[in-house]
């Protein structure tokens, strides 16, 4: 086993914080994509994606909990706002702004977006309509070295290899909230073919009420202002080190069914693929169907994941979603 350490935010000496914007190096790598797959979980619509352009690469998870008619046709508003913040970084990375600068003008954009999507639709409660987590990370030179600059808000997870070390970039704050829900969930059992129960809707639902708070939880929202949330990370690697952007589906291989450890789920992706690692989770989960074993809300999530290395930009060929 290598060393590993799960990182949260602020104030952990395993990673450098930065605030300012970045600054000029030599060449700068991209990322060349290793392995990338998705999966819809039991839910209608997969409300993951992921990808990488330029020196970025993301991890983006959508979720759509909201009282009255949806504003979208033929698909969730969670996978309407995932594609719509997949799209932003597509046709313009932030490979030159300061994240904290870039989130402004994404959560302008987006507010202006959904606007637009609501007209002639009923207004919303606060905090009601599609929300999405993300968890971003660009590359620098740093000499004969490569900084990663990373950028989280809510419950994806960036783990990093880098020789025998392995860091967890990750946002805590959705921790008791998701306690809440599953507790809510299984209280009186899974029903079979039952995506969410009524008790855990309504609990999700009475969560939103500390979206975007202090002392709450914290994820893109367009309707409320989310970028006092977003938590910032740094670390410097060899150009031989490994990045694997998950969504918290996919992160049950560890946090919920305790298949593996963080080194132990890096070595599978490396030996099975990400697609390799998301039908041995549908095997383990399939083998729970009323989660009586491994307590969550969903039996299946959405799973995704990305798993890139640092590559010469010149020899970047993107790997699209």
């Amino acid at each position: 086993m290598g060393a590993s350490g799960t990182v949260q935010g602020e104030g952990f000496v395993s990673v450098s914080i930065d605030r300012s914007a970045p600054a000029a190096g030599g060449a700068v790598p991209g990322w060349r994509v290793i392995s990338q797959a998705s999966e819809k979980g039991s839910a209608a619509h997969n409300e993951d994606i992921s990808g990488a352009a330029g020196s970025c690469a993301w991890i983006i998870d959508g979720s759509a909990f909201f009282s009255g008619a949806a504003r979208t046709i033929g698909e969730s508003e969670g996978a309407w706002l995932v594609r719509r913040i997949d799209a932003i970084l597509r046709a313009n990375p932030p490979e030159d702004l300061a994240f904290p600068t870039w989130a402004e003008g994404l959560e302008r954009q987006l507010r202006q977006d959904y606007a637009a999507l609501g007209e002639g639709h009923p207004e919303r409660e606060a905090g009601e309509g599609p929300s999405a987590v993300l968890g971003l990370i660009r590359l620098r030179r740093d000499g004969d070295a490569c900084r990663i600059e990373g950028a989280v808000i809510g419950d994806v997870s960036i783990l990093i290899r880098n020789g025998d070390r392995i860091e967890r970039w990750t946002d805590p704050s959705s921790n008791p909230f998701e306690a809440r829900t599953i507790a809510a969930a299984t209280e009186d059992g899974h029903l079979p073919g039952e995506v969410i129960s009524p008790k855990a809707m309504a609990q999700i639902l009475r969560n939103r009420r500390s979206l975007n708070r202090q002392g709450g939880y914290w994820a893109i929202n367009p309707g409320l202002s989310w970028r006092a949330g977003l938590r910032l990370f740094a670390a410097t690697v060899s150009p031989g080190a490994i990045a694997l952007l998950a969504s918290d589906g996919f992160m049950r291989l560890v946090d919920v069914i305790a298949h593996c450890d963080e080194d132990g789920l890096m070595d599978a992706v490396a030996r099975l693929g990400t697609a390799g690692a998301i039908a041995e989770l549908r095997r383990l989960e399939s083998a729970d169907p009323l989660a009586e074993r491994f307590r969550r809300v969903k039996i299946h999530d959405d799973a995704t994941a990305l798993l890139v290395t640092p590559e010469p930009r010149d020899n970047q060929v993107e790997n699209r979603s």
